[in-house]
């Protein structure tokens, strides 16, 4: 499958979702997830074909076409960017939680004013949500454990979710004037079942305009630290995203040493110095002159 095509699976799949949580048609977001799966397993890649082209895909009719034409064109789609702002950072939060879908999210948040993990669990064994419909001991219980799964992760996502994330995160960094190259590493790029934070890598000139793209990304809900090489922030969703901008002559060394575990970097070095060379995120030096090699 194009990457591409993942990209637009991921955002039609978010916008059926935010039309959940802000209470819209439920046919029109059953609609989106059956065109969002469509999209993803679609043999062709889709950034290649015109609207027309895209309506021949199961699923997919006259406005749903167009909302891809302007994802495709601008790297944005406003009718998920006007439904993003709609929803508190809070409620993004409690979505990450498996078997906790969004309009229950959303209802937590608007009843008791519940934005955050830690405050439904401790909601849960207050006993706050006995009096709330829909919330009855079995879908408490189902909640109690999918808040376990997500603790038991340690501060780790699911695959699904943080690959959402990222394909999110690089589509909006590439149309970034001056983005030479822009990819995901770490262990989200190795596939791992779960992923602790996302790395995202990007090869420019200028690191400004990209530190500050992503800070003021619509899911961007706080910037932890913000810098010249790196910047870090958290999404709506709890999910630590790390942004490090590198010359264009350093990307494949540094997407090599951002993307390997701890263990493969210290072998990589260990290799690189009795080679009698040094091994970076920018390169492949000679230990005594300092030489790029």
């Amino acid at each position: 499958m194009a990457r591409v095509n993942g990209e637009v699976e991921a955002v039609l799949r978010e916008y059926a979702d935010l039309i959940a949580i802000t209470g819209g048609d439920a046919f029109k977001a059953r609609a989106y997830e059956k065109a969002a799966r469509a999209v993803g397993g679609y043999p062709a890649d889709v950034s290649k074909l015109d609207e027309e082209g895209l309506r021949e895909i199961p699923n997919v009719g006259r406005s749903i076409a167009e909302k891809v034409v302007e994802y495709l064109r601008t790297g944005k789609m406003a009718a998920v960017e006007e439904r993003r702002a709609r929803i508190p950072a809070g409620v993004r939060e409690l979505i990450a939680i498996p078997t906790l879908g969004p309009k229950k999210a959303l209802r937590l948040y608007e009843d008791l004013h519940i934005s955050s993990v830690s405050e439904l669990a401790a909601a849960i064994e207050a006993d706050r949500l006995a009096d709330l419909k829909g919330f009855g001991e079995k879908t408490q219980d189902n909640i109690r454990h999918g808040i376990e799964l997500l603790r038991g992760a340690g501060a780790r996502v699911p695959l699904a979710l943080a690959l959402d994330t990222a394909e999110g995160i690089v589509a909006a960094l590439e149309a970034v004037t001056g983005c030479r190259r822009c990819a995901y590493a770490g262990s989200l790029r190795r596939m791992r079942e779960t992923v602790g934070d996302v790395d995202i890598l990007v090869a420019a000139r200028k690191s400004a305009p990209f530190m500050a793209a992503l800070c003021e990304l619509p899911g961007t809900a706080e910037v932890i630290a913000r810098g010249t090489k790196k910047t870090s922030v958290r999404t709506g969703k709890g999910l630590q995203v790390d942004l490090r901008v590198l010359p264009p002559e350093s990307w494949g060394a540094g997407l090599q040493y951002f993307t390997g575990s701890k263990a493969h970097n210290i072998r990589t070095r260990t290799i690189a110095v009795r080679e009698g060379l040094k091994l970076s995120e920018y390169g492949v030096f000679d230990a005594e002159s300092g030489e790029s090699l």
